[in-house]
């Protein structure tokens, strides 16, 4: 579904396991994926860097923040992705 600048899945896709990562204007780059406590999802995480390399060679985050595990939080995180990404293309 696209929200704002990004076309993002919804909770029942992090539900499955699944992990979702892309890139806007090649250097803003972001991985949503989960955290689990005694195998049950308790948050969503957003990370964001700058740079074209996977999150494996990131040097460092520009913003890293977890989000409540439902509707809400992914609503939450969807709203901080966009504000994150507007930041940028004022400074780039």
């Amino acid at each position: 579904m696209l929200h704002g600048y990004f076309d993002l899945p919804t909770l029942v896709f992090f539900d499955s396991g699944n992990v979702w990562a892309g890139s806007m204007y090649t250097n803003f780059s972001y991985k949503i994926d989960y955290l689990t406590e005694e195998k049950k999802k308790t948050a969503l995480r957003l990370r964001i860097w700058y740079g074209a390399q996977s999150i494996e060679y990131a040097e460092k985050f520009e913003y890293e923040k977890t989000f409540e595990f439902s509707d809400e939080g992914l609503a939450a995180l969807i709203g901080e992705l966009n504000s994150e990404f507007d930041k940028y293309r004022e400074n780039h």
